[in-house]
């Protein structure tokens, strides 16, 4: 049996249903796969309510008391999950569970091939007509296109059936605001000398002759190849990869004109602020616009950061910070991810920070390392368990939550489990 025809035999135990309730994960792809799910059973008279969760602990799966679609969620605890719910769940892991849609199972890389909103969307469009869109969204909030510069697998079949345009251009995000902006809030590449430094960002336009307040989409061809090439000029002279260096220009996604990272940027900032009901509300309805919320974001994550810095400490060559209670856990892997990037901190970098269960745990790698055979979710699931608490994720990206006061031990046996994995 195959990916999809496992989605079909999920969709046909969904539909004997007449209540359900969808759990998801409180970012884009976890929100978006939600919306799919929410707006099939609506279609089909399922009665239904979602709950958005940071993760999902033991306390959250004692609480199950009905059917349970789980969404973003699930993998790293198939084994305490009862058979009155079904997971589609994109990351790793080598668990097996009846009523499961793991890609990984099928020899899918749930990294790079397909999203939960892409799972969502395999079962549902077996009981409820639409598009492949907000899959789409979901699988761009995820970066499943950051690697090859576009999107492969599945989502290209689910890119075939949905309203996205594809085009070819600068992989940056922000190409309708003006040029400063768009270069000093590039995240994916961050450039060095010009990231969360508007001043640099419209110095560096002046000294090469283009006006900083002009958008990119209102350059000329001339202007836009003397942007990218004195980026990639900056980008060699930092010792950038040829490959990350090529991945600047390639594949992006637009539908009714706007960038669909935007979109995505849109629903990741509103429900990790504690507003995943309105996002949810945005997928159904499609209307998209929260411009306070995306500037309020983008000012806390900058702060975030400047903390993050100013806390930046070294364990046996893995960078970490404690974010206390002054970064939200919902973000704190966000930041981790941007220092890691901005600082080109070769190594794992792992970031605390305080919630009501304990201290989140977030863990974010270069490429370089997980192509040597580095899996976060792997190490930091396997540390968390020996404290008492739980984590799993993505290769380059994961999260546990462990008691307070075991950081100092967490960080001992992450960097055990690193070295073993990486032979060092």
């Amino acid at each position: 049996m195959g990916i999809k025809e496992k989605a079909k035999e999920l969709a046909g135990i969904i539909e004997k249903q007449e209540e359900i309730s969808i759990v998801t994960h409180c970012d884009a792809d976890g929100i978006a796969g939600a919306a799919i799910a929410k707006k099939a059973l609506d279609e089909i008279g399922i009665k239904n309510d979602v709950k958005i969760v940071k993760y999902l602990s033991k306390k959250i799966l004692q609480s199950l008391n009905k059917f349970t679609w789980l969404i973003d969620l699930g993998n790293g605890e198939l084994s305490n999950i009862n058979g009155n719910v079904i997971v589609t769940d994109h990351h790793y892991s080598k668990e097996q569970y009846e009523k499961a849609l793991n890609p990984f199972y099928y020899g899918i890389d749930g990294e790079l091939e397909i999203s939960a909103a892409g799972l969502s969307y395999l079962i549902a469009s077996n009981f409820a007509t639409m598009d492949g869109s907000l899959a789409i969204i979901g699988a761009i909030g995820d970066l499943q296109d950051i690697k090859f510069g576009k999107l492969v697998g599945i989502n290209r079949e689910i890119l075939k059936n949905s309203r996205i345009e594809i085009k070819e251009d600068i992989r940056i995000y922000g190409r309708e605001k003006p040029l400063y902006k768009m270069l000093a809030y590039s995240s994916n590449p961050i450039i060095p000398g010009i990231f969360e430094r508007t001043k640099n960002a419209i110095g560096f336009l002046k000294r090469i002759g283009i006006n900083y307040n002009k958008s990119w989409k209102e350059c000329s061809k001339k202007e836009k190849k003397k942007i990218l090439s004195e980026i990639i000029k900056i980008l060699i002279k930092k010792g950038f990869s040829y490959g990350y260096i090529t991945r600047i220009f390639g594949e992006v996604y637009e539908m009714d004109g706007k960038d669909v990272r935007e979109y995505a940027t849109i629903l990741n900032s509103i429900a990790k602020y504690g507003h995943g009901e309105e996002a949810i509300k945005m997928c159904i309805e499609e209307k998209f616009a929260a411009d306070v919320l995306l500037e309020r974001h983008r000012k806390k994550i900058c702060s975030y950061i400047e903390f993050a810095k100013r806390k930046l400490e070294e364990y046996r060559g893995i960078y970490y910070f404690h974010g206390g209670n002054y970064i939200l856990d919902t973000v704190v892997g966000t930041v981790a991810g941007m220092l890691l990037r901005q600082e080109e901190i070769p190594s794992p970098m792992i970031a605390f920070a305080e919630n009501k269960e304990g201290i989140k745990v977030s863990a974010r790698a270069p490429y370089i390392l997980v192509e040597k055979g580095l899996n976060l979710s792997m190490a930091i699931k396997n540390a968390a368990k020996e404290l008492g608490g739980s984590g799993g994720g993505h290769r380059a990206a994961a999260g546990a939550v462990i008691p307070k006061g075991m950081e100092e031990r967490f960080l001992q046996l992450f960097d055990a489990e690193i070295r073993n994995q990486l032979s060092l």
